[in-house]
């Protein structure tokens, strides 16, 4: 065999730009289909992992018919009720709300305002925009009377760190309640509506306004493994009882999951059309190969070389072009994917994240490297160039010496 594959290697490139051609296009269509499976991957991966964008969770917990209107009279009650049931994954991080719709007031104007009454321990874990503030911090734990604001909000009531801003919202006795704040930091959310839209006081101040004595009207989980959000719901929801709603990322955010299965239908499609055209370039490589000498395998017939050698010649044609084509598509494809992976890619317009339906996507998106994908789609193309050069091979095995001398 390793005269045959001596041979082949010469072959391949007595032809050497249809060869080099040939290579280029598998090679080419391996590298799109490794960096844009790569690039779809991560982008879907950036959205499950990074629901703390918008402060979401993979499995949120909700009191029973809370979410419909949101309903501050509907909450959960003490947390000895229920905390003792969870049995999070390990990794897991969770933290409750407490959670009214509002007004902010300051001497500038005033805007509507989501009021997230927070566990400063637990928050920044859950929400992104909280780690790191560009101005001030987050209020300490003592601190009853700070309130943390987005960058949009601040700009728009004219607020800076210590202002005075006014918290207005609907109490669970349905009368108003208010009360004074102090800015004690200033957020920075690649969300533009919610900079304008989220305030975050302490628990104790947001069960003040709304007039709870205990309790929360939300929790929220955040796991390594988004992939495991559904099964830990169920298990919640058998734990917890009828008296709480406990819903994944996957129910909350339909629209992101439809767009997994979406995309990884696209996926699908365009690495089968790249197949498929791989295929016929190295069929086309490999039959116009054997039709121009085919004077010259009944010439080596005719001197006793048997049929099934020739064969072997052929195919080991096949063999270095595939190994060739995928050696350089899957490397730069692997090269290109990590590089990505590590100092992503920026999507153009404005703005630096897309809304969709509620799902905050950064437009800087890391590509996902995995060397199992790479060396699938890999092992996809190599098998591709090696079954269809079976065909021209087997060519060989039909022709009869003397009218192949006949040939031109």
């Amino acid at each position: 065999m390793s005269g045959a594959l001596s041979l082949g290697w010469r072959n391949i490139w007595r032809n050497r730009r249809r060869t080099i051609i040939s290579m280029t296009a598998i090679g080419v269509g391996l590298l799109l289909v490794i960096f844009y499976s790569g690039m779809v991957g991560g982008m879907l991966g950036d959205a499950k992992n990074q629901l703390d964008n918008g402060g979401l969770g993979h499995v949120e917990v909700f009191a029973k018919d809370f979410r419909p209107r949101r309903d501050v009279t509907r909450f959960m009650a003490g947390d000895a009720d229920w905390r003792g049931k969870l049995e999070l994954p390990a990794g897991a991080e969770a933290g409750t709300r407490v959670l009214a719709r509002g007004l902010a007031t300051s001497a500038r104007g005033n805007e509507p305002v989501q009021v997230i009454g927070a566990e400063w321990s637990q928050e920044p874990s859950l929400s992104a925009h909280l780690r790191v503030l560009p101005q001030g911090e987050l209020p300490k734990a003592d601190d009853a009377r700070g309130v943390v604001v987005g960058e949009q909000l601040a700009e728009r009531l004219g607020l800076k760190l210590g202002s005075k801003v006014r918290l207005m919202v609907q109490r669970a006795d349905g009368e108003m309640g208010a009360d004074l704040f102090r800015v004690r930091g200033i957020f920075h959310s690649i969300a533009p509506a919610i900079g304008q839209r989220q305030v975050y006081v302490s628990q104790d101040a947001a069960r003040g306004l709304v007039g709870m004595e205990a309790g929360s009207h939300q929790l929220v989980i955040q796991l390594s493994d988004p992939e495991g959000a559904d099964a830990l719901a169920s298990k919640l929801q058998a734990s917890l009882g009828e008296g709480y709603e406990v819903k994944s990322w996957g129910e909350l955010l339909p629209v992101l999951k439809r767009m997994d299965a979406l995309t990884n239908n696209v996926v699908f499609a365009l690495a089968f059309f790249v197949y498929v055209l791989v295929g016929l370039g190295v069929l086309n490589t490999m039959l116009m190969s054997v039709l121009e000498r085919t004077r010259e395998f009944g010439v080596l017939m005719s001197l006793g070389t048997r049929p099934s050698r020739i064969m072997k010649v052929v195919l080991a044609e096949s063999f270095w072009i595939g190994t060739l084509s995928v050696v350089l598509g899957a490397s730069l494809g692997a090269l290109l994917s990590w590089y990505f992976s590590q100092n992503g890619l920026q999507l153009g317009g404005a703005g630096e994240s897309i809304q969709l339906e509620g799902v905050t996507i950064s437009k800087l998106v890391k590509t996902r490297f995995v060397w199992a994908d790479v060396l699938k789609a890999a092992g996809f193309v190599y098998a591709m160039s090696l079954v269809v050069g079976l065909y021209p091979a087997s060519r060989i095995t039909k022709l009869q010496p003397a009218e192949a001398l006949r040939r031109v």
